[in-house]
């Protein structure tokens, strides 16, 4: 090897060493870039990315009080958001009161379930953003009922169950509580109240209904039924009168009374013991239909 190849070489070395060292103590910085914009991380990339294909004017990076080192991640108008940067009391007071409306946007590493993405948003900075889950369980959500499985061969004759109801709700805390655990039991015993003491059938059945009673017609593995039944002790299913579509039942008399801080309610009713099923749905308007699990 010549003098010049070897200083060349020895050149590049202390290049790279120097570099290294550079990366060793942090000077290393990930950027994004969208439409021309840069931003320190993904989710402010994917806000950005949002809001310019949705063709909404906004700003970054704004100092937004004049006595402080809040700064604004986005602003739109009054609106301003933060993202993971939540403003102190002080700060969002005076944020309100000068007409501005602040937003935080947050990813958290607490997960509610295996849905939960870990974003959190949180509307003018009511209550805070993370998501919490409580659970109620009581010896008052024990309610009977029959059913009829036309389609199996041993539920396909009318028969009963003792079923037991567990609910959980998920939430951002307000005041520390995502819903009082005595409102809460009165709209769970509430529902279970409505569904106690009935007959659990496939609307697709009833082929004559009149004020105070319903006849029901089907084919079972074992012949032909048909049933006349009062009204009041009868609950019509959209589908047939499994656990599952009885979960989505309970559960779609329980969450239009939910509070507004809710997010998401599931329910666990059991067939007997030992059996049943789960079901999950984002309610207010936070998610996009009921998922279940079994």
């Amino acid at each position: 090897m010549g003098f010049r190849a070897q200083t060349v070489r020895k050149n590049l070395l202390d290049a790279v060493a120097s570099r290294a060292k550079e990366l060793d103590r942090g000077g290393y910085v990930r950027v994004y870039r969208t439409s021309g914009k840069e931003y320190p991380d993904s989710l402010r990339a994917l806000v950005g990315a949002i809001l310019e294909a949705s063709g909404v004017e906004f700003s970054t990076g704004e100092r937004v009080l004049p006595d402080s080192k809040l700064i604004a991640d986005f602003v739109i108008g009054n609106r301003i958001l933060f993202l993971g940067n939540l403003p102190t009391e002080t700060e969002r007071r005076k944020l309100l009161g000068m007409g501005l409306k602040p937003v935080v946007i947050s990813r958290s590493d607490l997960r509610s379930d295996i849905f939960d993405e870990g974003v959190r948003v949180s509307g003018d900075l009511k209550g805070n953003g993370r998501l919490q889950t409580i659970f109620l369980d009581d010896p008052s959500f024990n309610f009977d009922y029959a059913h009829i499985l036309p389609k199996t061969e041993k539920c396909s004759v009318m028969h009963g169950h003792t079923s037991a109801v567990l609910v959980e709700i998920v939430g951002r805390p307000i005041d520390g509580m995502v819903v009082d655990f005595g409102a809460a039991k009165d709209i769970v015993r509430s529902a279970v109240r409505s569904l106690d003491h009935k007959l659990f059938i496939n609307e697709r059945y009833v082929t004559k209904s009149e004020s105070r009673r319903v006849v029901l017609s089907f084919r079972t593995v074992h012949g032909d039924f048909e049933i006349k039944a009062p009204t009041q002790t009868t609950v019509l299913l959209r589908g047939e009168a499994t656990v599952e579509n009885l979960a989505r039942e309970v559960l779609s008399r329980i969450s239009p009374k939910m509070p507004d801080n809710v997010t998401a309610v599931g329910v666990y009713v059991y067939e007997g013991l030992n059996k049943g099923s789960h079901l999950l749905a984002q309610i207010h308007g936070d998610g996009d239909g009921p998922r279940e699990k079994r």
